[in-house]
C-alpha cells in the first residue's frame, strides 16, 4: 500500500516494556478504528500488528519483526500511518474531519467563505481551516453553527455568528 492510501494519525511516543512493544499516540485522541487494522506503517516501513490495545491518548501495540525493547527504541519518535480507509464514516455514524477536506463552506447570510483546506484545535473544538481568495483562517466546527453538511455536492451550509470571520482578519491599525 502506497502512503497515498494511507493516513499520517501519530507517532511512536516511547518504546513499552522489555518485549518490544511500542507505545504510539493519536493526534486525534481518537482510536475508535484500531480493532480493525491489520498493519501501520512506521515511517516508509510497513508491519503486521500481531496485538493492540487503546492506552491513555494512543495505543500500545505489538509488531512483527518487535522481539525486544531495543528494536522498538529504534522507531522512537517516527511518524505513524494507517490505512486511510479506516477513516471514512459509514451513515449514522459521526464523521471523520479528514472526509471535509476540500468541501465548499457557504454561510446562510455571507455566502461563500471559502473551501476547507486543513484542520486545527484550540483544545475546547475542532477548527475548520478555511482558504478562500489566498487568505486563511478558521472557524469552529460545532453543531450550533452547521445548517446542513451536504457529502454529495461536497458544501457545508453554515450559520456563523455576527464578527467571526472579522476575528480572524489581521489587525491594520500600526
Amino acid at each position: 500500500m502506497t502512503k497515498q492510501n494511507k493516513k499520517h494519525i501519530g507517532k511512536v511516543l516511547n518504546a513499552h516494556g522489555i518485549r518490544g512493544d511500542i507505545y504510539c499516540i493519536v493526534f486525534s485522541g481518537d482510536t475508535t478504528w484500531i480493532s480493525k487494522t491489520k498493519s501501520l506503517n512506521l515511517g516508509d516501513e510497513s508491519f503486521e500488528i500481531l496485538k493492540i490495545k487503546a492506552f491513555k491518548k494512543g495505543f500500545i501495540a505489538t509488531l512483527s519483526g518487535f522481539t525486544d525493547r531495543n528494536k522498538a527504541e529504534e522507531y522512537k519518535g517516527s511518524e505513524v500511518w494507517a490505512d486511510a480507509s479506516l477513516f471514512v464514516s459509514a451513515n449514522g455514524e459521526a464523521i471523520y474531519l479528514n472526509e471535509l477536506i476540500s468541501f465548499k463552506v457557504i454561510d446562510k447570510i455571507l455566502g461563500d467563505i471559502g473551501l476547507i483546506t486543513a484542520f486545527s484545535s484550540n483544545s475546547l473544538q475542532d477548527l475548520l481551516v478555511i482558504s478562500h481568495n489566498s487568505k486563511s483562517f478558521e472557524i469552529p466546527f460545532v453543531k450550533d453553527f452547521i445548517i446542513n453538511i451536504d457529502f454529495e455536492k461536497k458544501e457545508i451550509l453554515t450559520q456563523l455568528p455576527e464578527g467571526l470571520l472579522e476575528i480572524n482578519e489581521p489587525d491594520t491599525d500600526d
